[in-house]
C-alpha cells in the first residue's frame, strides 16, 4: 500500500493572488484549463512533435453512464466527465488542484460579498457564437431553481451584466469558497438563447451548446456516448478528435477491453484487477491518493437509524480494515473522518471507530435493540455489491439482518434523492480542493435529497459549523472550525466512512497525452497515438 502524501496546504491550492493571469485566445495560446494540468504535460501541439500522429480517436471504458446532458441536471463525478469537455464554467481547477481561469480571465473581490468576473472577449459556443456576460446571468439564475444546484447557488443574491464581458456576482452573505463554487460543472455557462429555444428539451442531443472543446453527438443510455472536436474552440485545440465513452459496468470486462485494445482508458480500474494491468506490458496503470470517501449513508429520518447509538453501533460493527484489504486490495487508507486527508482542514485527531462488535450490540441494546433488527442497503455496481456482502456479514455478528438492493447508477441517485432508502453505499469526490465541498452538501440540514445530504441529516450544531466556516475570511480560523465539525460528525454518525482509496487509471502503454488530475477530473482531449 502506498503512503498517503501530505495534505495539501490551502495556501497552494486556492492561490494568493485576487486576479488571476489571462489564458490567452484563441488556438493558438497556451492551454486553456480544459487542456491544462501539472508536471510534465506540453501543449497540444509540442505534445505532438515527437511523431507523426497515427490515431485521434479514443475511447474510453467507464462503469456507469451520465443521468443527464444539462450540466445543472447533475453533481455525479461520471457526469462530470462529460461535462468537462462539452461545457466551460468561469474558473477551473486544474490538474495540481489549484484555482485558474476558464470563461472568466480574471476576477475581483469588490467585498467580502461582492465578485465581478471580467470574461474571456474571444470565448464562443459550438456554433460560433461569443459567450457573453448575458448568458452567465441566465445560467446561474437558472441554476438557482434547479435542485442539483441549490447548494452551489443558495448565496448568490444578484448577478448584474456589466456590459458584455463582465458580471457582478453579489452574495447574501460572506462565501469562503465561492471561487471553487463556480469551477463546478454543475454551473457551467449555457447559452440563453439555446435553453430558451429548446425548452424542455434542452438536454436531448440536438438540442445542447456547449463552449468545450468537445461537442456532444450521440448518447445511447447505458450504452455509449461521443464527443466530436469542437472545432470553433476558443483554446488549446485538442488532439484527439472524437472521444467515445462506453459503459461497461463488470470490473474485468473493463480491463480485458483495455488489454484487447478495444479501448484506450478505463478510467477506473477496478482494485482487483490493478495488478493485471501492472504486470501487463501492453497498458499501464496509473495511480494517486483520490480527494474522495467511500462510506455507508444512512438515512437518520427512518425509525431505527434516528437514533446515534444505532449509526453508532453500525460504525462499531464494521472493520474498515477489511474492506480496504478486501475491496481495494490495500489500495488505500482507513477513513477517520468526514473529509480525506488531501483536503485542507482535514484532521488526524478525529481516530477512526474502532472494530468492537461487542461495543455495537451494547449500543443497539441501548436504543431498543437487544436483538438487532431487519433493514435494508441500497448499491449500485460490482464492486459496491462486494462491499455491501462485507457489510451484510458484520453486521450479521450483532444481529442486524441487511437486505441488499443493487440498481443502475441513475436509477439508485434517484431513489437514494426521494429518501427511500434505509443504508446505502456512495462515494464523494471533492473536486473543489476545500473543506466546504466535503461538508455543505453533504450535512447542511437545507441540503437534503437531490441537493446532496442523502443521509436526510438534521443537526443545529452542525448547521452552525458550516456557516460559521463559510462566513470567516480568516484561514486558521476557517479550518479550526472544520476540524470542530468532524469530531461533531464523528460523534452523530449519519455516515461510517470506510476509506480513503486510490484513483486508478489504465492506458494503452503507447497512448500519449494523458495526464493524471488531482481530483479525477481528467482530460482526453490531447490523447492520441503515434508512429
Amino acid at each position: 500500500m502506498k503512503k498517503r502524501t501530505a495534505a495539501r496546504s490551502m495556501a497552494a491550492l486556492m492561490g494568493a493572488a485576487m486576479v488571476l493571469t489571462a489564458c490567452g485566445g484563441g488556438n493558438t495560446t497556451a492551454p486553456t484549463t480544459g487542456a491544462s494540468s501539472g508536471g510534465e504535460t506540453q501543449t497540444a501541439s509540442e505534445s505532438a512533435e515527437s511523431g507523426k500522429i497515427t490515431k485521434t480517436d479514443i475511447v474510453v471504458g467507464q462503469a456507469s453512464d451520465i443521468v443527464t446532458l444539462d450540466p445543472a441536471g447533475q453533481q455525479d463525478t461520471t457526469s462530470g466527465v462529460l461535462m468537462k469537455h462539452a461545457y466551460s464554467t468561469l474558473l477551473d481547477v486544474d490538474n495540481e488542484g489549484k484555482v485558474v481561469p476558464d470563461l472568466a480571465e480574471s476576477y475581483e473581490m469588490k467585498s467580502d460579498t461582492e465578485y465581478v468576473f471580467k470574461l474571456r472577449e474571444d470565448a464562443c459556443f459550438w456554433d460560433g457564437t461569443p459567450v457573453t456576460a448575458q448568458d452567465v446571468k441566465f445560467s446561474l439564475d437558472r441554476a438557482k431553481g434547479m435542485p442539483k444546484t441549490k447548494s452551489n447557488t443558495s448565496k448568490i443574491e444578484e448577478v448584474t451584466v456589466n456590459g458584455d464581458h463582465e458580471v457582478t456576482i453579489k452574495l447574501t452573505e460572506p462565501y469562503a469558497a465561492f471561487k471553487t463554487i463556480v469551477t463546478q460543472h454543475n454551473l457551467s455557462i449555457l447559452s440563453e438563447k439555446a435553453v430558451t429555444e429548446a425548452g424542455d428539451s434542452y438536454g436531448d442531443v440536438d438540442n445542447l451548446l456547449g463552449s468545450g472543446p468537445f461537442k456532444v453527438t450521440e448518447w445511447v443510455p447505458n450504452d455509449h456516448y461521443t464527443l466530436v472536436r469542437n472545432d470553433n474552440y476558443w483554446g488549446e485545440m485538442p488532439i484527439a478528435t472524437s472521444i467515445t465513452c462506453r459503459v461497461i459496468p463488470e470490473g474485468s470486462a473493463r480491463t480485458i477491453a483495455l488489454e484487447a485494445g478495444e479501448i484506450d482508458v478505463v478510467w477506473s480500474v477496478d482494485p482487483t484487477d490493478c495488478a493485471n494491468v501492472e504486470s501487463n506490458p501492453d497498458v499501464k496503470l496509473l495511480s494517486q491518493p483520490s480527494t474522495g470517501i467511500d462510506y455507508v449513508g444512512m438515512n437518520t429520518q427512518k425509525e431505527k437509524f434516528s437514533d446515534k447509538r444505532v449509526r453508532q453501533a453500525i460504525n462499531y460493527a464494521l472493520d474498515k480494515q477489511a474492506f480496504v484489504d478486501t475491496i481495494i486490495e490495500g489500495r488505500g487508507l482507513v477513513a477517520n473522518s468526514y473529509i480525506n486527508a488531501a483536503i485542507p482542514g482535514w484532521t488526524d485527531e478525529v481516530e477512526a471507530y474502532p472494530y468492537d462488535p461487542e461495543k455495537a450490540k451494547e449500543l443497539l441494546a441501548e436504543a431498543g435493540y437487544p436483538d438487532g433488527f431487519e433493514c435494508s442497503i441500497f448499491v449500485n455496481g460490482d464492486l459496491r455489491t462486494r462491499s455491501a456482502q462485507i457489510l451484510q456479514a458484520q453486521l450479521a455478528d450483532v444481529g442486524i439482518k441487511v437486505d441488499i438492493s443493487t440498481y443502475e447508477w441513475g436509477a439508485l441517485l434517484d431513489t437514494l434523492n426521494a429518501g427511500e432508502h434505509e443504508m446505502f453505499l456512495l462515494g464523494w469526490s471533492n473536486t473543489s480542493f476545500d473543506p466546504d465541498g466535503s461538508t455543505y452538501q453533504l450535512f447542511y440540514s437545507g441540503n437534503h435529497g437531490a441537493t446532496g445530504n442523502r443521509a436526510f441529516f438534521s443537526n443545529d450544531k452542525v448547521d452552525e459549523l458550516i456557516l460559521s466556516a463559510q462566513r470567516e475570511s480568516e484561514e486558521s480560523k476557517r479550518m479550526e472550525l472544520y476540524k470542530e465539525l468532524q469530531f461533531v460528525l464523528h460523534e452523530e454518525s449519519p455516515w461510517c466512512p470506510l476509506y480513503y482509496k486510490e484513483n486508478n487509471v489504465g492506458v494503452r502503454a503507447d497512448l500519449k497525452g494523458f495526464t493524471l488530475h488531482a481530483g479525477a477530473q481528467h482530460y482526453l482531449g490531447n490523447c492520441h497515438y503515434e508512429e
